[in-house]
């Protein structure tokens, strides 16, 4: 068996009084797409932020690609970590290519290595390289998003953190864009850890789900043997969402017909 991508070991972390994560205990695999699930406060965006330490915990221990993130140097550590979030955080003095050019020029690459790494990045992620010139105000949501997706791949690393990626795009945006990112994952065998609060694109990307509650891990496994396993009724209602949705709208649609 090989070593984890990610090893999280007693995670505590507390604010005050409130225990945001309690003893939280994970292990990711390499190549594999982790969904973290729950209701608000439950501890997901936290435990993310361990990874690559934009949260240090209070106890236990992290380790990321075999290395105790505790004792590794900051900036180091995230450059080696691709980082997307649902605000997308594209500098907007910057171009779209020198936006995906940050990480590398910080890692010291030559020119004639970024160049062609941008043009490389913008068909992975489905944009022409006409929009490389271009500010990131004259661009859709969805487009600004894809760029985010380019910048946190441009210095090629294995692991990819997300949170609420999709979260503030459109339907079918984030639909297309979400098959896409999973499309990416496989081609290039990434290792993801994705939050979201929506329980359909858990279960469409996912391999894996991990259910969160008041700062610990109350469910862990492929998305269909939660379901036909899980005995706590919240997990149940959680994965049963998308169901009940469905339901709902075809018996709205035949109401309408």
């Amino acid at each position: 068996m090989t070593d984890p991508a990610i090893e999280l070991t007693g995670i505590v972390k507390r604010y005050g009084a409130h225990a945001a994560l309690d003893g939280v205990s994970l292990s990711v695999a390499k190549g594999e797409f982790t969904a973290l699930v729950g209701g608000s406060g439950s501890g997901k965006t936290t435990l993310l932020k361990t990874i690559n330490r934009l949260v240090s915990p209070d106890a236990g221990e992290v380790r990321v690609l075999g290395a105790n993130v505790r004792t590794s140097e900051p900036h180091s550590l995230r450059r080696k970590i691709g980082y997307v979030f649902q605000e997308v955080g594209l500098f907007p003095h910057l171009t779209v290519a020198e936006n995906i050019a940050i990480t590398p020029k910080l890692l010291g690459w030559d020119k004639s290595r970024i160049e062609p790494r941008i043009a490389n990045l913008l068909g992975l992620v489905d944009l022409p390289l006409s929009v490389a010139t271009r500010a990131p105000s004259e661009l859709s949501g969805g487009q600004r998003q894809r760029v985010g997706v380019a910048r946190a791949l441009a210095a090629e690393p294995a692991l990819m953190l997300m949170d609420e990626p999709f979260g503030a795009l459109d339907p079918l945006t984030r639909d297309a864009l979400g098959s896409d990112y999973r499309a990416l994952h496989e081609r290039l065998g990434l290792t993801t850890v994705m939050v979201t609060h929506d329980m359909a694109e858990a279960v469409l990307l996912a391999d894996r789900i991990v259910v969160l509650k008041d700062g610990r891990i109350v469910a862990d496994g492929a998305p269909a043997d939660l379901l036909a396993n899980t005995t706590d009724p919240d997990v149940r209602a959680l994965l049963e969402a998308p169901k009940r949705q469905a339901e709902r709208l075809s018996a709205k649609l035949a109401g309408v017909s």
